[in-house]
């Protein structure tokens, strides 16, 4: 037994890894039944001066007409809209009035919330590299499945690696299959956003059962930890490991690894400068090799158009004219095949052809909706990209998570997740302005960018059974091309 993944296989699966592997997630899609586009007709005035009578202009629902006793006529913008509230009781939308002049704060909002994780996203992964990683789900809620991800493809038995960075991301499934029945049920905004938010509660218990991720304290150098995290794996999964003396020779033949490139000094110890110094050198350990700069820049841009497609397809239902929360249901239940057919297409393709064919499969639906009209076949070719998107989306988190070495992959994943949702903020404004030009426009544009991050996905090494790498000299000196 001579390597971390040796020791994983005689670990085995059992309890211990179930509670690592045990995120619970809720959707950020809410943001599309919250600020909806809702029917609306302009309020005409109660009151005008005795000279002046109100029509209300033809064909607009922002403004109307005042026309004098002289004949003249003066048109004014509406200040108050009645909405139709035949699918929605109460929303953002109708509440603060985001119609008209201010309609473009519908997809300020959505993207708001992704803002949100965009600020997160690297200070997750750099938090989850320190010693308090274990909260960093919880102070950062938006990229806490990929904080969870990363440690539990460290810990699973190898041969599990592909099931597990798939099925992982099945709660953000389900959440998205109930969104729509939650919608269709609470037609209030707030009753809705309570209701979304209740069931991160449920999460807090599993905090007094999580450990760190033994494989990143080994190459953290510390073993002492590692060694009590290991013996309560092998009580929890009822299997006998190696004499602590073999175990201390692993992880230091780890650890002796990790110190050739690993230069950096602990930030946390010497106040706030210093920890800014940290993170931005530790940043640029992405970028300072040839072959690990190569993957960080391909990942980047996956993630950009990943971020991108997947949520203009999820939060593009209302442009549809289909009943919104049956859209978003559908939405769901087209992730369940991309969520679960990849694992023996990953397991016998590998990750790079599964991930290239699967952006070309969104490339092909959605450019078709170029020369179709939006009708059912319409929908039918959107909703075979939304499955292609998130096939792909959930091999590139695999994928990404084993091809960043241990000592980066936190710091790989957080940034790659922070352009991520760069693309998920852009999403709400490519829909609202692009579908004004052309309804299937949004969907081209989204085909197109897909048939790139096909293109730039062939810059990746395959990792299909290959033992994760620990440090970038692993990378550097490995013959995976």
């Amino acid at each position: 037994m001579s390597t971390f993944d040796d020791l994983l296989r005689r670990l085995g699966t059992g309890k211990w890894n179930l509670t690592i592997s045990s995120p619970f997630v809720t959707s950020q899609c809410g943001t599309c039944v919250l600020t909806p586009e809702v029917g609306h007709t302009c309020r005409l005035p109660e009151k005008v001066a005795d000279e002046e009578t109100i029509t209300n202009m033809t064909g607009s629902q922002c403004s109307y007409t005042v026309t004098t006793t002289d004949g003249s006529t003066d048109e004014r913008p509406c200040t108050e809209w009645d909405f139709d509230n035949t699918t929605y009781t109460n929303t953002i939308t109708s509440e603060f009035k985001l119609v008209c002049s201010r309609s473009f704060l519908r997809p300020t909002f959505k993207s708001i919330t992704f803002f949100g994780a965009l600020v997160a996203a690297p200070f997750s992964g750099w938090m989850s590299d320190r010693p308090f990683s274990l909260l960093t789900p919880h102070l950062f809620p938006p990229p806490r499945l990929f904080s969870l991800l990363t440690p539990a493809m460290e810990t699973c038995e190898p041969r599990f690696r592909a099931a597990t960075g798939i099925l992982i991301f099945l709660p953000w499934t389900v959440a998205l299959i109930f969104l729509g029945g939650f919608g269709y049920l609470l037609r209030d905004w707030r009753e809705l956003m309570f209701t979304l938010s209740l069931p991160m509660f449920l999460f807090l218990p599993v905090l007094w059962f999580l450990d760190e991720s033994p494989r990143w304290l080994i190459v953290r150098g510390r073993h002492q930890h590692a060694l009590r995290v290991l013996q309560k794996a092998g009580r929890w999964n009822k299997v006998a490991m190696p004499a602590e003396e073999e175990l201390y020779v692993i992880m230091e033949n780890i650890q002796k690894e990790a110190q050739k490139t690993r230069r950096l000094s602990d930030a946390l110890s010497s106040g706030p400068c210093s920890c800014l110094r940290g993170f931005v050198s530790e940043a640029v350990v992405l970028l300072r090799t040839r072959r690990i700069r190569t993957i960080t820049l391909a990942l980047y841009l996956d993630y950009l158009v990943l971020g991108t497609v997947y949520y203009g397809l999820s939060l593009g239902g209302d442009k549809f004219g289909v009943d919104p929360f049956a859209y978003m249901t559908l939405s769901g239940v087209m992730e369940l095949p991309g969520s679960t057919l990849t694992i023996p297409m990953v397991q016998r393709m590998g990750r790079k052809p599964s991930s290239i064919l699967c952006f070309l499969a969104t490339a092909g639906a959605l450019l078709a909706l170029g020369v179709t009209t939006l009708g059912w076949l319409g929908m039918v070719f959107t909703m075979v990209g939304k499955m292609a998107i998130t096939a792909a989306y959930q091999i590139i988190y695999l994928y990404a998570s084993e091809v960043f070495p241990t000592e980066v992959r936190q710091r790989g994943m957080g940034t790659a997740t922070m352009v991520a949702k760069v693309g998920s903020m852009a999403a709400p404004f490519l829909v609202d302005t692009l579908s004004s030009i052309g309804p299937w426009l949004p969907q081209v544009i989204f085909g197109g960018v897909s048939l790139i991050a096909a293109g730039v996905t062939l810059k990746l090494p395959e990792t299909r059974g290959a033992s994760l790498k620990d440090t970038v000299a692993d990378l550097e000196t490995s013959g995976n091309c």
